[in-house]
Order: C-alpha cells, then sequence, then structure tokens
C-alpha cells in the first residue's frame, strides 16, 4: 500500500506564529446600522442570512441569544473569514492532485504559513515533479532534492526499504536493511523503525475492554474499548480520539460504575471509520473522571496508544458526554500540552483559563431541554469564551434532552479534522511520529523492549510469569506462549502467581486460566484454594476463573472448595441488599459469580450428589428473596442476563441428581418475576 495514498494530515507547525486568533477566524456580519459581529453564517438567501454569534454552523440550533436574523437588505457586508492556519487544513484534507496540492501551497504562502506551504509544494511535486508552480513555491529543484531527501512521503524508493523492514521477520536482514535506511538519509533509530513494526502487528478493528498494559500493576482491572479502522497500517500516522464515557456512582458503597467503555465507543466508531481516527474509550476506575487515579489512566492510556499504534502527536483529541462532559472539561486543561482539542458534551464545571493560555480549542454541546445534567454550566463556559480570542465553538440544541445527536457527533470530527496542537517547541509542518524517542523503562516493563529481538533476547517462562505478576494486557499475552510452549514448571509457577495476594487481580485470573488449558492436575490444589477465598470484589474474576478451570480439569474433588466458595458469594450479595433492594452493578457482579461456581459444581457433582445445597444458598438466599435491582435509564441494564445464567445452571445441578418435583417448582415460584430465566429452567425440567 502506497503511503502517499494514505498521508495523514501534517501538524501545523505555523500555528505558533499566527495563533487561533478568534479576530480573525470568524466569519463577518455587519449590518447598515450597528456594529459588526463576528461568527458563523448558518444560511444565506438572497431574501435573509441566520448568524450565529457562538461559531456552530448547525442549522438546528434556535437559541435566540445565539442567532441574528437579518434580511439582506439590511447587511452591508457579509464575508467568509476562516483563520488561514486552520483552513490550510481543510484544503489540505480535499487535495488529491497536484495542482490542488499547489493550490494549497499557494495560500499558505500568502497567508505567511510558511511550513505549511513548502509541505503542499512537496506534496504536489511528489505527484508531478515537474509541476511548475510547485517548483517555484517550494524555490526551486535544490530545495525540492533537499525535502525529499529521507522522507518516505517523497522518495518512493525509500518507502519501499521502509515497508520491507516492517514486514522483515528476520532480524539480522532488519539491521542490513537499516543500514539502507540511513544511506538514504533516514533518520529514524533501530529501535523506533522496531516500533514500526511491532504496530504492523496490532490488532485492528474493534476491540472490547481490551487491558491496559502500561503500569497495569498501580491500576488493576483497566480496561478500555479501542477501535483501529479496519486499513490502518504504520506507514503513516493517525489521529487518536479519548472518549470518556458518561454514567455516575454505582453500588453500595458507591465504588461501581455505571457506564463503560464500550457504551461511550458508541458514538464515535462509525465516524472513526469515515474520518479515518483511532478512538479508545476507557471505563473509568470509579466516578467520576476527574479524580487523580482516573487522570493517571488516561494519560497512561495515551502514552500506551502512541507506543503500539503509529500517532500524529500533533492530533490528539479528548471528549466525553454526560460524565464523560465533565470529565473532559476537568482533565482537559490538565492534559492540554498534548491536546489538539477537546470537546466537552453535555456536561459543566471546569475552567477555561488554561485551555485560553494554552491556546486549546474548545467544541462544546448541550441540549436546551436537559433535565439530566441543565445546560447552564456550559452555557456560562461559553460566555466565558465568547469574551475572548479563544478558538471554540458552542452548539446547543432543543428536542434532544440529554443526547447525543448524530449531527453534533459530525460536527465534533470536523471540528477536530482541521484542528492541531499548539506546540511552541514545533517548526515544521509534517506529522510527528509517536514512535520518536528514547526506550523509557516503562516500556521495557509493561510493552516489551522493541530491540528484544534485534539483541536476540529470547523470553522464558519466569519473563512470562513476570508479565503476570503485573497484570494487565501484557499478562493477557504472556498465556499464548505458556500454552504453545508448555514450559516445565509452568504448572508451579501459575500456581504460585494465583496464591499471590500480592498480584493484581486480573494477573491472578488470567493464572487460572491457563492452569485449566494446560490440563495438568497438579494445578487443581491451588484452584480449589482460589475459589473458596472470601468474597470481595477484587476475588471476583479469581473466583470466576478457578471455577471454570477446575471444570476443565474435570476435578471431582473440587466440590467442597465450590460449595464454601458458594456461601461466601452468598453472603456477599445478602451484604450488598439494602432497604430499596441492591443496584444492577452489586446484582451482577454477584450473580454471575455465583453462576459460574454453580455451573462448575453441576459439571463435577455425580448424580447421587446432594443438591439440596444449591437450594439452601442459592435458591432460598438469592433468588427466592426477590429483592429488586436498581437500574439506570442511561445505559442498558437487564438484570435478568444474570438471573437467568445463575437459574440454569442450578437447573442443570437439578437435572443431573435427578431432583424431586417439589425442588424444581421452589425453583421456579423463586423466579416468578422474571419470565425469562423461568423459561430457562422450564426448558431443563424432566
Amino acid at each position: 500500500m502506497h503511503v502517499l495514498r494514505h498521508l495523514a494530515l501534517p501538524t501545523a507547525g505555523l500555528l505558533v506564529v499566527l495563533g487561533l486568533l478568534r479576530s480573525a477566524d470568524a466569519d463577518l456580519l455587519a449590518p447598515r446600522s450597528g456594529k459588526a459581529v463576528r461568527g458563523a453564517i448558518v444560511k444565506q438567501t438572497d431574501a435573509e442570512v441566520v448568524f450565529n454569534i457562538y461559531w456552530s454552523r448547525n442549522p438546528a440550533v434556535v437559541n435566540p441569544e445565539h442567532l441574528l436574523r437579518l434580511p439582506m437588505s439590511g447587511v452591508k457586508k457579509l464575508e467568509e473569514r476562516p483563520h488561514p492556519a486552520v483552513e490550510i487544513w481543510r484544503r489540505w484534507k480535499q487535495a488529491k492532485t497536484a495542482d490542488e496540492f499547489a493550490a494549497a501551497g499557494a495560500y499558505a504562502k500568502e497567508h505567511k504559513l510558511k511550513a505549511a506551504a513548502r509541505v503542499c509544494f512537496a506534496m504536489a511535486l511528489a505527484r508531478d515533479d515537474k509541476h511548475r508552480d510547485a517548483i517555484k513555491g517550494i524555490g526551486g529543484r535544490g530545495k525540492w532534492d533537499s525535502a525529499r531527501k529521507g522522507n518516505p512521503l517523497l522518495d518512493a524508493e525509500l518507502q519501499a526499504v521502509l515497508e520491507r523492514y516492517v514486514k522483515e521477520d528476520e532480524p539480522a536482514e532488519r539491521v542490513k536493511l537499516h543500514k539502507v535506511l540511513k544511506e538514504k538519509a533516514f533518520k529514524a533509530k533501530p529501535h523506533e523503525l522496531e516500533r514500526w513494526r511491532r504496530s504492523a502487528h496490532q490488532p485492528t478493528g474493534y476491540q472490547e475492554d481490551r487491558p491496559l498494559s502500561l503500569r497495569s500493576d498501580t491500576r488493576p482491572g483497566a480496561v478500555y474499548t479501542l477501535y483501529v479502522p479496519p486499513g490502518y497500517t504504520p506507514a503513516r500516522t493517525w489521529p487518536l480520539m479519548i472518549g470518556l464515557h458518561g454514567g455516575g456512582p454505582d453500588g453500595k458503597r458507591g465504588d461501581e460504575v455505571v457506564g463503560s467503555g464500550p457504551s461511550a465507543m458508541n458514538f464515535y466508531r462509525r465516524h472513526a471509520q469515515r474520518y479515518g481516527y483511532i478512538v479508545a474509550c476507557p471505563t473509568a476506575l470509579h466516578a467520576g473522571w476527574g479524580s487523580k487515579a482516573n487522570e493517571e489512566f488516561v494519560r497512561d492510556l495515551i502514552a500506551e496508544l502512541k507506543l503500539l499504534y503509529h500517532v500524529d502527536v500533533d492530533r490528539i483529541y479528548l471528549t466525553g458526554h454526560s460524565m464523560g462532559g465533565f470529565g473532559t472539561w476537568a482533565l482537559g486543561p490538565r492534559l492540554a500540552e498534548e491536546l489538539a482539542a477537546i470537546a466537552p458534551m453535555a456536561g459543566g464545571g471546569g475552567s477555561v483559563s488554561k485551555l485560553i493560555a494554552t491556546k486549546t480549542p474548545v467544541f462544546i454541546f448541550h441540549g436546551a431541554d436537559d433535565r439530566v445534567v441543565g445546560p447552564g454550566s456550559d452555557r456560562n463556559q461559553a460566555k466565558q469564551l465568547l469574551g475572548t480570542t479563544h478558538d471554540f465553538v458552542y452548539t446547543e440544541l432543543d428536542q434532544v434532552g440529554h443526547g447525543f445527536p448524530t449531527s453534533v457527533q459530525i460536527e465534533l470530527f470536523e471540528f477536530c479534522e482541521p484542528r492541531r496542537l499548539h506546540d511552541k517547541k514545533s517548526k515544521g509542518a509534517w506529522p510527528r511520529s509517536s514512535f520518536s524517542g528514547k526506550v523509557s523503562k516503562a516500556e521495557v516493563t509493561y510493552l516489551g523492549d522493541p530491540m528484544a529481538e534485534i539483541k536476540g533476547q529470547t523470553a522464558e517462562l519466569k519473563h512470562w510469569l513476570a508479565h503476570l505478576r503485573r497484570g494487565g494486557g501484557r499478562a493477557l499475552s504472556a498465556l499464548t506462549p505458556i500454552l504453545e510452549h508448555k514450559p516445565e514448571g509452568a504448572v508451579a509457577g501459575l500456581a504460585k502467581v494465583l496464591g499471590n495476594a500480592g498480584v493484581p487481580f486480573d494477573g491472578r485470573a488470567y493464572a487460572a486460566r491457563a492452569l485449566g488449558k494446560l490440563g495438568d492436575p497438579a494445578g487443581a490444589p491451588a484452584l480449589r484454594k482460589a475459589v473458596a477465598l472470601p468474597a470481595i470484589k477484587s476475588q471476583s474474576r479469581v473466583a470466576r476463573e478457578s471455577a471454570a478451570a477446575l471444570l476443565a480439569l474435570n476435578d471431582a474433588e473440587a466440590l467442597p472448595a465450590l460449595g464454601k466458595g458458594l456461601e461466601a458469594w452468598a453472603g456477599y450479595y445478602e451484604d450488598k441488599v439494602t432497604s430499596r433492594g441492591m443496584s444492577y452493578s452489586d446484582w451482577r457482579r454477584a450473580a454471575n459469580v455465583l453462576a459460574d461456581l454453580a455451573t462448575a459444581w453441576a459439571g463435577l457433582a455425580a448424580p447421587d450428589s446432594n443438591a439440596g445445597f444449591l437450594e439452601k444458598v442459592l435458591v432460598e438466599r438469592v433468588l427466592q428473596p426477590q429483592h429488586p435491582v436498581q437500574t439506570s435509564r442511561r445505559v442498558p441494564q437487564d438484570p435478568s442476563v444474570s438471573r437467568t445464567a445463575l437459574a440454569r445452571a442450578i437447573a442443570k445441578a437439578y437435572k443431573l441428581t435427578q431432583a424431586p418435583a417439589e425442588r424444581w417448582t421452589k425453583l421456579l415460584g423463586a423466579l416468578a418475576n422474571d419470565g425469562k430465566a423461568r423459561a430457562a429452567v422450564e426448558a431443563l425440567r424432566p
């Protein structure tokens, strides 16, 4: 695939010189009587002009405080005045031919955007090296030869060598290719090239709840949902958008979160594919987003993606809806030095002073009739920005409530497209690669040394176990080589990780999974111990994976341990019940663990086992009380899914042990308010 066909928009290096001055970056409306105003032309006909002083071009805006409607007979002057430092990247995106790139270069040169002009003329010459206007614009053939030297976006031969490097599996051959690249004046260092190659092997498409790797042991269980366009290639740089989900606190102790990365991704996924964005939606460690722990999580997420995927460091954006909108206002100013723009949606709070100081553009949206989060705070922030020269847009729509309409989703991406990081240190306008820079200790520890293959380093069991002890994405990736190679000592090492309370719970859960897949009965004692541990939030995944592993090992001796675990998690359920019932998060965790333990019990029990134990623990203590489960209206939550899984597991055990009719009747009575769960039991009843 040819790089030039997939070139990312270059960075606006000359933004430093011109800044995003609102006095120039706005349309102008001068009435025949009264003062001229700046904003955005929304609609213009022979009879009338509609003008938005908050710079939104969304035609659905109806707020009279935002709009001016004048008959054309009352207009003295009406001009479109886009800011050149933004407009140049709109023109760049539209350019396809040498003539179009040369025209964009002429526009940049006219507006004293010298670095951007050179890039545009160079791109024109890459398509037609005899283009007269481009040769003249860049300063002659000598300047063109200098620009092309060492730039794979302009030199097809250099690009071909780079593509060979990325695809080459033999380390020795890559060392030779690096020498060729150096001879062609390509300045990337070996470890940077190895990041290119590592990136070529990263998964693309939709990835739900991907575990964070970077500093995973400091925030166990941190996950994010990722979308990478199917056409991803490290041959170009890509914009990155971070989307913060909505929701709020949940659980009896408020330590759960309503909302998730997958729920947020629904807003961005289809637009990311259309515009060519990498989008990552983390799931908050707790509500709300502005906490120090969540801030560090988002920072590490950005850092991780910059090392694993080829990100344009001048095109990183932060957005979020509802709680995510509050989070964008909170985290945006703290992360402003690396953000090209922020876009809080239906949120509030925060301060604009840091954003103004860092010249970070802001796109704000809110529903005028939002009864969940009123628009007052966002209106106030927009009014503060209105009195400045800052680059911002505020769109307020009626009849949308607390929603996030498709038209605004598109408006968000259109706002971000031409905006780049305001970086005083950047003097050029070519895309800046996230693969540049030294190898840090954190990268080696959590993502692996990019130079490991070149150095001839071979991973061993001790390395894979070390990854498991840190948890996160690196721990998950360690399962593959362990299961493939089945090294001597693997079972003992995994059992030790599983039994270490100091290891993050996801690392212990992955160790349990590996013990089940290895199929060695020697791993059963550690699994029995893990499944019977006291029931606490962080133990839930360990218990579920351990139960599944015991079932995979067909360990009939596990029944007492499973029984102890069922007792513990029934107690966990009872502890979470309040006078109003229980929260969905608490219910789902308890019911899912109990369902997996009961499934393992049913799968391992002999026909003469006493299923009356399950009746006493699960039917009488969990299902029969029929405590109401509180759900959120903002995200899909169906308590019946977990209840059905638990009821089905009990029914399978009843069928195996030939339970008497009265036991089935009691189970069905406990499910009187859940038709789905009753139907699942009826389907298994003899």
